[in-house]
């Protein structure tokens, strides 16, 4: 008898949170994950969510993501050592009433990228022949740097609460560069799953 009190406790105690178990006033989230694109790199990320209202409809705070360990599968000039971006304020809108356990959401958010940046060359390719018949080969050359700009995030993501402040994530994020800067790609994204603790 005791052995079925104590599987009945356990099944209860780890049965998704009631609608009234869920944070309501802050959450912290932590990540990790994997940059799909350009090339594939470790990503580690952390977001603040401040809930406007009691049922989690709407939040703000920001976010911040590192990649690194990259894969040199960018484009020639933009491969990485790493890349940090971050939301100054990311909105989030629930897709749901907010009171239940589960939480799917999109996001707006806004801030800045700083990107460390290797030496790279490309392969010598033909050019142009001179005057004497010989070909000449010539190779683009970038010189190790250190750029910054502004960006512009948006996304989807899912959190599901199993005890009182405490639950899982999973977020998709994408990344616009709106600086006019080349060595930084245009566009790249982000796929995480994480832990969330709040109030």
């Amino acid at each position: 008898m005791r052995a079925l009190l104590l599987i009945a406790a356990l099944l209860v105690s780890a049965s998704p949170a009631r609608a009234d178990d869920h944070p309501t006033l802050a959450s912290d989230g932590v990540f990790v994950g994997v940059r799909l694109e350009p090339g594939a790199a470790l990503s580690l990320g952390y977001d603040l969510d401040i809930y406007l209202t009691g049922d989690r409809v709407l939040s703000v705070g920001p976010a911040a993501t590192f990649a690194f360990l990259g894969e040199d599968g960018s484009d020639v000039g933009q491969r990485q050592d790493w890349l940090l971006a971050i939301d100054f304020l990311r909105v989030k809108v629930a897709l749901n009433d907010g009171h239940g356990a589960a939480r799917p959401y999109i996001f707006l958010g806004g801030g800045m990228y700083y990107a460390s940046l290797p030496e790279q060359r490309s392969e010598p390719r033909e050019v142009f022949l001179v005057p004497d018949g010989t070909p000449a080969t010539a190779e683009l050359r970038f010189a190790a740097d250190e750029r910054f700009g502004a960006l512009l995030s948006s996304g989807l993501g899912l959190d599901v609460y199993f005890a009182d402040g405490f639950g899982v994530a999973a977020v998709l994020a994408s990344h616009v560069r709106l600086s006019d800067d080349g060595r930084v790609p245009d566009f790249w994204a982000e796929l995480s799953v994480g832990l969330r603790f709040g109030l």
